[in-house]
């Protein structure tokens, strides 16, 4: 979702840069990934780097041509010849930007160099069609993020913490038992038992959980609930091989119709419309639980001003007592189509001076590190990632500086981080936005002013309907 490239920069986000210097002769690589020009502490990073890079590569110059990629602007840009040589995507993007010549193939240098297999086999499959068209920067996975304190304050359901000597800690709660077994909900009923016994005892002040409904978000969140309940997929092929929406698939339904129950027993925020970054707000006293994705976690306490000692994330929940499926996604950088193979090479180069390739050269490690002192000095919480890379000589060292700087208390943190290996699930195959945008109607429709008289089967058919006919006008 575009969502992923809008949260608060990571500590190995890029900064503008100044100056580049005198280019003639040179080759000119135009970086479209910077960010705003006021995060001072990572442009100055990034001007260490560029500099370095520089110096021990001389027939390149660096250039920063911020792009922040969006459906309204790509095709525009692509069309004028104002696209960046390398820029930012989502995961749902490449076959659309393939299908529109707007992406190059980079499977020959990315051969050549020897990362295509170090590199993670689920972020590769949405880049791959046969030939492969970008690299990932990261990943990430959709879990269930939790104040312990508004759920403490407000139910039975999570114990006291104890000190050394077993007394309870007054505000401090756990989300486990004495004997260490869990109490977080890995159940959609379970959450809605807790939403439940929060709104009888906070006076309604706090709701349960944020459901989404605009933006294509809720759509996007949507998606990740009806495979819990049971759906295989929202949208596939045939055996003739035309593509079918399945939006209105049976176990699809009986997600839709949760929400439609939490609406019905009061049990949701007033406002209708909910959009992904609202969570860093009503997570601090609105609801006790929203679903997002573990990239954006630091946001908690960078945007919402959080102490991130009060908060859990935990496995998406099952609906149908099996599945706990985490939609997995992220980020990849695409070149343009028609940028050199020998630009294309040169920034695989200067992906070894940022951080973002799969070498354990001293170059590569330094930067990875860099970023963590920056982030440290921005006071941003640093918690696991989910890298692109699998070779074990790079994991090894990188997995070691990252326990070398988590700055979070792991306990609360870790029934996600072990075990999103078993739980990933890759978004939908095809037009994901679009069918993003015909499920957000659906919620609305169970949650907005007809709540009590919508029906979800009828609800999902409707948008199935609109679904498949957007299908059968592009590839039927």
């Amino acid at each position: 979702m575009k969502n992923k490239l809008l949260f608060v920069t990571s500590f190995l986000a890029l900064g503008v840069l100044s100056g580049c210097g005198a280019t003639s002769g040179k080759i000119v690589l135009k970086i479209g990934f910077w960010p705003d020009s006021t995060e001072t502490k990572d442009v100055a990073m990034y001007q260490e780097w560029k500099e370095a890079f520089e110096r021990d590569n001389p027939e390149y110059v660096i250039k920063g041509e911020p792009y922040t990629y969006s459906l309204s602007t790509v095709a525009q840009k692509a069309l004028a010849n104002q696209l960046p040589d390398v820029w930012q995507t989502w995961f749902t993007e490449p076959p659309t930007l393939v299908a529109n010549n707007f992406i190059r193939d980079i499977t020959d240098i990315m051969t050549e160099n020897g990362w295509i297999d170090k590199m993670d086999s689920e972020m590769k499959q949405q880049l791959t069609d046969g030939k492969l068209y970008g690299i990932p920067r990261d990943g990430y996975g959709l879990g269930l993020i939790i104040n312990k304190k508004l759920i403490g304050d407000n139910t039975d359901f999570f114990p006291n913490k104890v000190d050394d000597n077993g007394q309870p800690i007054d505000g401090q709660y756990s989300i486990y038992k004495s004997d260490n077994t869990p109490v977080y909900p890995t159940t959609f009923e379970q959450i809605y038992d807790i939403a439940t016994e929060i709104n009888e005892n906070s006076g309604e002040s706090v709701k349960g959980i944020l459901i989404l409904s605009d933006n294509k978000e809720g759509g996007w969140q949507f998606s990740n609930m009806a495979w819990n309940f049971g759906t295989e997929n929202l949208v596939k092929k045939d055996s003739s091989g035309k593509w079918v929406s399945n939006l209105n698939d049976s176990h699809a339904v009986e997600a839709l119709k949760w929400i439609h129950k939490l609406k019905q027993e009061d049990l949701l925020l007033k406002d209708i419309t909910k959009v992904y970054n609202d969570w860093t707000s009503a997570l601090s006293s609105q609801v006790a639980m929203a679903i997002v994705g573990n990239d954006v976690i630091q946001n908690a306490a960078v945007v919402g001003k959080m102490d991130m000692n009060d908060l859990a994330f935990v496995p998406m929940p099952t609906g149908d007592g099996v599945h706990h499926y985490s939609l997995y996604g992220g980020t990849p950088y695409v070149f343009t189509k028609g940028v050199s193979d020998e630009k294309v090479k040169g920034i695989l180069k200067f992906f070894d001076y940022i951080g973002r390739s799969p070498s354990t050269s001293e170059t590569n490690i330094a930067a990875i590190q860099k970023g963590y002192e920056v982030a440290k000095l921005k006071n941003q919480p640093i918690l696991p990632t989910i890298r692109p890379w699998i070779n074990e000589d790079f994991v090894s060292k990188a997995k070691e500086l990252e326990n070398a700087y988590i700055s979070v208390d792991l306990v609360d943190f870790a029934p996600f981080y072990d075990h999103i290996a078993e739980n990933k699930h890759g978004e939908e195959p095809i037009e994901t936005q679009a069918m993003y945008e015909f499920l957000d109607e659906s919620i609305k429709g169970v949650i907005g002013k007809s709540y009590a008289t919508a029906n979800p089967q009828n609800l999902l058919t409707t948008a199935n309907s609109k679904f498949q006919e957007y299908l059968d006008k592009k590839y039927n």
